[in-house]
């Protein structure tokens, strides 16, 4: 399948790629190599600039560290200037338009959830070396990386972390009610059933959200359904599963949820479980967080969950993505490059930064104990997360007819249309119908 480009910019644009990609190559492949494993940066990037773009996270105290200390602290050590800028991870993919157009804009440029690396490919800077170098250091990287960043046998982007978003429930809730964790799919109805005329319901976005768009394909892939083949070339959402798994929906919204949730957003569920009222939510674990931070005596009771298996056992959590990606244009390519390195090799001091939220793509960092995680009780089962990981397109590749599947929300307005209401079988139709459409305009382009 040819992964289709955005529209050609302007042969004026070209030029001035063409002219900056050639000021800014520097060291020859071989010698950035040997200098990226050595740790020692090039001395052409002294006095140099350069300008990072990426989300707010959602743990605050990563943002003060990258901010204040990672970034500051290589840019003392290597003499460039480093300015990073935050905005709402929803608002990336519209920057990333707005800077390619422009072919101007920041050198480094974070892609979280949705990632465009083969929409883009051919307007971002060649990171195979780096990858290589990464993977050696530290490894090698967990297979479903390689889908995230790789084009025409190339590496576009670097993984930096991943979010599991794992099942977070009221142990005391549960006890009291006679309930048994929630290790599948089918016990947190049964929960969500028992504890919402308790005035303790569940909530999963049934909305356009990055969250909705995970939480609904972690369910449909235990169930053993599926979005891709292998190969990428075909659709498998058409099939007994998926329709498995849109009745559930309809069940656990009947029984254990209100209608709040069809306005939901990434962070509604945080606060639902901090306010005491959630029997169970699937999320992050800034929801664990929140609650921590704000509500000690829920806090207590609050406990992390496997994921839960589907009606034959399988369990798949389907994680947030996130990967940093340098644009050709940039100017500074080789101290990107020094930074993201750097980055890797410091992950696991982000980690704890990120209080155990961000997850390593690079198996040498995954070993447990691992950072935050590993040393506490409640946590420690996100360890045993890694091997049941997947993204958007499971099991087959995340190529970029998925990538607008994702940004368009169609999987979840699936699950949102038949909680509303909506036969299944009409809603599979619809779906099926958005999936061929947006596959067949990719293999026209």
């Amino acid at each position: 399948m040819t992964d289709p480009q955005p529209a050609k910019p302007s042969p004026s644009t070209l030029n001035r790629r063409k002219f900056l990609a050639t000021a800014g190559a520097g060291v020859a492949g071989s010698s950035l190599l040997t200098m990226l494993d050595a740790r020692q940066a090039p001395a052409q990037i002294k006095g140099t600039t350069l300008r990072i773009l990426q989300w707010s996270h959602f743990i605050p105290a990563y943002d003060t560290w990258f901010d204040s200390k990672l970034t500051k602290e290589w840019g003392d050590q290597n003499g460039v200037k480093v300015r990073v800028d935050h905005i709402p991870h929803l608002e990336l993919p519209a920057r990333m338009a707005a800077e390619y157009a422009a072919g101007a804009g920041h050198d480094i440029i974070m892609n979280g959830s949705s990632i465009l690396t083969r929409l883009y490919y051919k307007s971002l800077a060649d990171l195979t070396d780096i990858y290589d170098v990464a993977g050696k250091k530290h490894g090698g990287w967990i297979p479903t990386a390689k889908a995230l960043v790789e084009a025409e046998g190339r590496y576009y982007g670097i993984p930096l972390f991943y979010i599991l978003l794992p099942m977070t429930y009221r142990k005391d809730l549960f006890d009291a009610n006679g309930l048994k964790a929630p290790d599948t799919w089918e016990l947190a109805r049964v929960a969500a059933r028992t504890l919402k005329p308790k005035g303790h319901p569940t909530g999963i976005q049934f909305s356009q959200c990055a969250d909705a768009n995970l939480n609904w394909r972690s369910i449909l892939f235990s169930f053993g359904g599926a979005e891709l083949d292998p190969s990428g070339e075909n659709i498998l959402i058409d099939s007994k599963e998926t329709r498995e798994a849109l009745r559930f929906a309809k069940a656990l919204f009947d029984e254990g949820m209100t209608a709040e949730v069809f306005s939901w957003d990434d962070a509604s569920d945080n606060r639902y479980l901090a306010s005491g009222i959630a029997c169970w939510v699937h999320d992050a674990i800034s929801a664990y967080r929140t609650t921590e931070d704000t509500n000690p005596d829920v806090f207590k009771n609050t406990f992390i969950g496997m994921e839960p298996a589907g009606p034959n056992g399988k369990r798949v959590n389907t994680c947030a993505a996130n990967v940093w990606m340098v644009w050709k244009f940039s100017k500074n390519q080789q101290a990107a490059k020094e930074f993201l390195t750097h980055m890797v090799d410091t992950f696991s001091e982000g980690m704890t930064a990120s209080r155990g939220y961000n997850m390593p793509y690079l198996n040498g960092l995954a070993k447990k104990p691992m950072p935050v995680i590993g040393s506490d009780p409640k946590l420690q089962i996100l360890q045993d997360f890694p091997p049941i990981v997947a993204f958007y397109g499971y099991p087959g590749p995340f190529i970029t007819p998925i990538q607008e599947v994702v940004n368009l929300f169609v999987l979840p307005d699936m699950f949102t249309r038949v909680a509303r209401g909506q036969s299944v079988e009409d809603v599979m139709k619809w779906g099926m119908g958005e999936y061929r459409r947006i596959f067949a305009k990719h293999k026209r382009a």
